[in-house]
């Protein structure tokens, strides 16, 4: 049996601070179209996150593994985003590896584990398994330098 939800939307409140120019999301339309190289070995969450990165408008380059992630031309690439946990190393490693070409790419890390151990610098960030779009979106935006770090 296939259920169908439905969500109603309300209209921002007129508050300042919640104004269509102060939202992440309008701040997120500022940017450019970003190549961005997904490297998430779950299918449906790569899926999911590619249906999200592509609806704001955004290029998604698509690896199953880190193997598969260093394959494509790293050089056309704006944002590297990596799970942890790849079947063939850590995203961890796949980053250094990309960064040794491109030594301040952005990158994000997604992880389940809130004591992650990862080294942040200013072009990267962590997302805790589960995260929204939101989360994700704001953590592009600390990577790429739109809004400040936390």
């Amino acid at each position: 049996m296939l259920f169908a939800m439905t969500r109603q939307l309300r209209p921002l409140e007129q508050n300042p601070s919640m104004s269509p120019s102060n939202t992440l999301e309008s701040k997120m339309r500022t940017l450019p179209p970003l190549r961005i190289l997904l490297c998430e070995d779950e299918q449906l969450i790569r899926m999911l996150l590619t249906d999200t990165l592509t609806h704001k408008g955004h290029h998604v380059i698509e690896a199953a593994s880190a193997k598969a992630a260093l394959q494509h031309d790293l050089d056309s690439v704006d944002v590297l985003i990596t799970d942890i946990g790849l079947p063939d190393g850590s995203g961890a490693d796949l980053a250094h590896a990309v960064r040794l070409r491109r030594p301040n790419l952005p990158v994000i890390y997604a992880t389940g584990h809130a004591d992650h151990g990862l080294t942040l610098d200013a072009h990267s960030a962590a997302v805790i398994k589960p995260y929204g779009a939101e989360q994700l979106f704001e953590a592009i935006g600390r990577v790429m330098g739109l809004t400040p770090s936390t």
